[in-house]
């Protein structure tokens, strides 16, 4: 995750830098890529900024976590386009959690690394190239 306060700055910068824009699930996020599979998402939005960049782990269902002692929610669990995302604050060190429960099936699960599909495949279709 790349927090910004420029959009479309940051996804210019990618792009000059070799990156394909993949898809924009909303107007303050891109996913961008290269040969097939995500690489970075950037997001113009004030909660992830304080946050700060860092990874997104994929998880099967950001809904089962749950916190300890060391841990609170900096994000509690929401909707986003494609699932459900949280960060958690652990020990201070931010971890953000997203789940692909509601991806849609014109967006290739390839490219955020299921290995049982390939974007370059699917229908014939490639997508960022």
């Amino acid at each position: 995750m790349v927090p910004t306060d420029d959009l479309a700055g940051a996804v210019s910068a990618h792009v000059a830098g070799g990156l394909h824009v993949y898809w924009r699930p909303d107007p303050r996020t891109a996913l961008l890529g290269v040969n097939d599979r995500a690489c970075v998402m950037v997001e113009d939005d004030p909660a992830e900024r304080a946050l700060g960049p860092g990874p997104v782990l994929l998880v099967d269902d950001v809904t089962w976590f749950g916190l300890d002692d060391s841990s609170s929610w900096i994000i509690s669990p929401v909707v986003v386009p494609v699932g459900n995302y949280a960060a958690l604050s652990r020990d201070g060190i931010v971890l953000r959690y997203l789940d692909l429960t509601k991806l849609e099936d014109s967006v290739p699960r390839a490219w955020f690394g299921d290995p049982h599909e390939t974007a370059d495949c699917e229908e014939g279709k490639s997508h960022g190239k």
